[in-house]
C-alpha cells in the first residue's frame, strides 16, 4: 500500500496522504447514508485501469465508514473475524495488560476461554466484551473520584500536629 503501511498482522498504519484521503471518503459516504437512509445496499464504482462496479449491503458500508473514520484520525485498523480465537499474548496486547495479568483475569474467571492442549484460547468477542466493561467500571470511578475531588475543601482538612 503507497498511503500507509502494513504490518504482519495486516494493522493498517494510515499516513498523512491516507488520512487525508480518507477523511474525504468518510464525508462523502455519510452523506450519501443521510440522504438514502432507506437504502439496504450501496453500488460502489471502482475506478482505474479497468472500471468496476461492487454492490456491497449497507451494514458493510457503515463498517466502512467506522474504519475510514477511525483512519481519519490516524489511528491504526485491523480487521478481525469476531469468532477468532487468540492466544493469551495477544489478548494482553489487545488490553494492554501484561500475560501474567491476563493469566491472572482468566485464573478468577473474569474473561472466558477454552484450553487447547495445555494452552488457552479466548474468542476475540470475549476479550473486547471485557474491554469494553473494564473501560466503562474505570469511567464510572474516575467520574466518582471526579466529583469527590470537586467537594474536597483543603481548608476544612484538619491538620495532624507531630
Amino acid at each position: 500500500m503507497n498511503a500507509s503501511s502494513r504490518s504482519a498482522h495486516h494493522l493498517i498504519v494510515p499516513d498523512e496522504v491516507a488520512t487525508a484521503q480518507s477523511a474525504d471518503a468518510v464525508r462523502a459516504l455519510k452523506h450519501y447514508r443521510e440522504q438514502h437512509p432507506e437504502a439496504s445496499s450501496v453500488s460502489l464504482v471502482l475506478s482505474g485501469a479497468e472500471d468496476a462496479t461492487a454492490e456491497v449491503p449497507v451494514e458493510v458500508l457503515d463498517l466502512l465508514i467506522l474504519v475510514l473514520a477511525q483512519a481519519a484520525s490516524g489511528n491504526a485498523v485491523a480487521v478481525s473475524p469476531v469468532k477468532r480465537e487468540l492466544t493469551t499474548q495477544q489478548a494482553a496486547d489487545l488490553l494492554n495488560v501484561s500475560r501474567p495479568y491476563l493469566v491472572k483475569l482468566l485464573d478468577q474467571r473474569r474473561i472466558p476461554f477454552r484450553r487447547v492442549g495445555n494452552r488457552r484460547r479466548l474468542l476475540l468477542s470475549d476479550v473486547m466484551a471485557f474491554k469494553h466493561v473494564d473501560e466503562s467500571e474505570r469511567r464510572a470511578i474516575a467520574a466518582e473520584l471526579t466529583a469527590d475531588g470537586q467537594h474536597y475543601d483543603p481548608e476544612n482538612e484538619a491538620t495532624e500536629q507531630p
